[in-house]
């Protein structure tokens, strides 16, 4: 089974320039992408798991 990573990782970016720029940028407050993206990957991790759960 091949797991969509997509999303997931976009979270990953969005959560890192929310966090601030390593080289010392000030942070940025999440807008509601983040969100929106964050609950997709999420979405895509449970159903990864339950079919996971199901082949077991």
């Amino acid at each position: 089974m091949r797991v969509a990573t997509d999303y997931i990782r976009h979270a990953a970016r969005l959560a890192r320039k929310s966090a601030g720029d390593p080289l010392g940028g000030a942070p940025q407050p999440p807008d509601p992408e983040f969100y929106r993206t964050l609950a997709k990957a999420l979405e895509e991790v449970a159903a990864a798991l339950e079919q996971l759960g199901k082949e077991e």
